[in-house]
């Protein structure tokens, strides 16, 4: 074998070592859209909400990515509501493909009705309590910072 060969070998080697580190287009965009969701002061972590099937009839777990906003000033941890976008056992009052995993304290309708049709087919569970809201998504490409924003602010404020 020529030197020559061996050379090319060993760089294209290093080459394609550094290559493969690089974060591809869609980590990029991921990592840009949890950098602006944080700096618009959501807390963003990947989760598994635990469906209660026996309870709810929502059989499947949902594992994405939970934006979730804390109100500092109220203390109480207290439930109030929580959908899915799957299928039910309670789904009154709800948009087509979601149902009830909870719901100690119904919201107005109209506004959820309102929140559900603004929401894209990414977000997979919004959950509300008494000192914070969080919504779980699989951050499609057509998804921002500031319409997640907007969605948790619409359902805190339910």
């Amino acid at each position: 074998m020529s030197p020559l060969v061996i050379v090319v070998f060993i760089v294209l080697a290093v080459f394609g070592s550094v290559y493969m580190l690089k974060p591809s287009p869609r980590q990029q965009r991921l990592a840009a859209l949890r950098l602006e969701a944080i700096k618009l002061g959501l807390q963003v972590k990947l989760d598994t909400f635990k469906s209660n099937s026996k309870k709810t009839g929502v059989r499947d777990d949902i594992t994405a990515t939970r934006y979730q906003r804390f109100n500092p000033g109220i203390k109480s941890q207290t439930l109030r509501w929580c959908i899915v976008r799957q299928a039910g056992w309670e789904q009154e009052g709800l948009s087509e493909g979601w149902s009830w995993h909870d719901n100690v304290q119904q919201p107005d309708l109209e506004k959820l009705e309102l929140l559900l049709s603004q929401v894209t087919a990414d977000v997979q569970m919004i959950e509300v309590y008494d000192n914070r809201a969080s919504i779980l998504s699989i951050e499609s490409k057509g998804s921002t910072a500031e319409m997640i924003n907007q969605w948790i602010d619409s359902a805190q404020q339910l």
